[in-house]
């Protein structure tokens, strides 16, 4: 067995004068190899030190050194701070060594350095015989072993790299989330005569949900709910535009005209489909003005789910809302649902978009909601592959909120303990979509008004 010479040597060092450790130690060593003789060398314990500790080859600006087997010749001179500091700079270095220890100090060797070391510990007296035998197996793996040792370091640093650029991307995200909580309405506003809740969950980072809510004129309140197709940041930078791109009046002053929802969703999805999008983006949409005098809703929508009409209770109190959310407490049938007629937003540019009209009086009660909330009540004996299936349950749990909407202290309660509901679900901590929410109703606004619904 043997090992060729390039890139390989010996290096051998001790305390005892180099020209003896070289005529006694590495020149007979030598003279026994099994075919071409590698490198051989004679050093200090410092510069050896010096040179193995610290080194990182795959650093910018460091070598690799040469596969190398260490022949350190420990004598009653040397003492154990030397023997700890050489051990140290093999071992970080992945380079093996046979320690010749002579007389009191092979006892001392053997106890001090552990296996795991890569040490080989020979007695003085085996002479350079066994000391060649022991270097032609550890020399001949080293190149291997040294191999290994740099791809294991290159996995290392782009495993840090990777990290350093998650953490980028993490600080990237939660910036985005704090640009987009500063453009996504906080709060609705306060409507004299009307009761308006909102309920605005993102599934991770950022949103691709979003609401608005607005005070168009002294009698009319405008309500838009939007849901753009797919996740992440693309879909909230999509709803930023949608965001902006709504019209809701024309004109200012005495000549300001309330644009009705249809022909506002016509203008915006014509917009939309004008603006290039990569890979084709586009969004559900649900928008509704309402006149506060009659509680008469104008409603298009845009291949969004149909909205729910619901009973509000004959109290306006928030009966069961402080319950912890225990079954039974939301859930109603609706009394009614308002159907999206119209396409996608940035599918057809010149897609019309039906209004519809409902009287919501003083006991009915209008919620618009996202897609989110299909999975927002899993099965409770579904499996782990059944969390993300849809289910219908979100109908009446919607539509039991909505019962609360009477009064403004019990839509805040019911919202509230709502939420706790939803967090109560299988999978709540990794929700598959976002949940947004719209419920409005009149505060005890007495029109005597039945729902009707009826195309404009």
């Amino acid at each position: 067995m043997g090992t060729s010479n390039q890139e390989t040597r010996l290096t051998f060092m001790g305390r005892i004068p180099e020209s003896v450790l070289s005529l006694e130690w590495l020149e007979p060593v030598l003279a026994m190899w099994d075919g071409p003789a590698p490198e051989g060398r004679v050093v200090s314990c410092k510069s050896l030190c010096a040179e193995l500790s610290p080194h990182d080859p795959c650093e910018p600006g460091q070598r690799s050194l040469a596969s190398q087997v260490v022949v350190a010749l420990i004598t009653e001179e040397d003492d154990d701070a030397d023997l700890y500091r050489l051990a140290d700079a093999l071992h970080r270095s992945t380079t093996p060594a046979v320690l010749v220890a002579r007389g009191s100090m092979l006892a001392n060797v053997r106890a001090s350095l552990t296996d795991d070391m890569g040490v080989t510990v020979l007695d003085w007296e085996s002479g350079p015989a066994a000391v060649a035998q022991v270097l032609r197996s550890l020399l001949d793996r080293q190149p291997l072993i040294d191999t290994l040792t740099r791809e294991v370091r290159l996995a290392q640093l782009s495993q840090r790299s990777i990290a350093g650029e998650l953490d980028k991307l993490h600080k990237e995200l939660n910036e985005a989330a704090h640009m987009q909580k500063q453009f996504v309405q906080k709060a609705v506003p306060y409507v004299p005569g009307m009761n308006i809740g909102a309920i605005y969950r993102p599934a991770t980072y950022v949103s691709g949900d979003l609401f608005d809510v607005e005070r168009l004129d002294e009698h009319h309140v405008s309500l838009f709910l939007a849901d753009a197709v797919g996740h992440g940041v693309p879909a909230a930078m999509l709803t930023l535009f949608i965001s902006r791109a709504l019209p809701k009046v024309d004109g200012v002053g005495g000549s300001a005209r309330i644009v009705p929802p249809g022909e506002a969703l016509s203008r915006l999805n014509r917009e939309f489909c004008g603006r290039p999008s990569p890979g084709g983006r586009f969004a559900t949409a649900m928008y509704a003005v309402i006149d506060t005098r009659t509680m008469e809703a104008e409603i298009a929508g845009a291949g969004h789910p149909a909205a729910i009409i619901a009973t509000t209770s004959g109290s306006g109190a928030g009966a069961g809302a402080g319950d912890n959310g225990e079954s039974g407490v939301f859930e109603a049938e609706p009394a009614d649902r308002v159907e999206s007629e119209g396409a996608l937003l940035g599918v057809f540019p010149d897609a019309e978009f039906e209004t519809r009209r409902v009287v919501l009086g003083a006991d009915k009660s209008l919620v618009l909601f996202t897609d989110g909330f299909e999975t927002a009540f899993p099965n409770s004996d579904a499996g782990a592959k059944q969390l993300k299936m849809p289910t219908d349950v979100y109908i009446s749990r919607l539509a039991g909120l909505a019962t609360h909407a009477g009064s403004a202290g019990g839509l805040a309660d019911a919202i509230e303990a709502f939420e706790r509901e939803l967090d109560n679900q299988m999978g709540s901590l990794h929700r598959p979509d976002d949940v947004t929410a719209l419920i409005v109703s009149a505060d005890r606004l007495a029109t005597g008004a039945q729902p009707v619904s009826e195309a404009a």
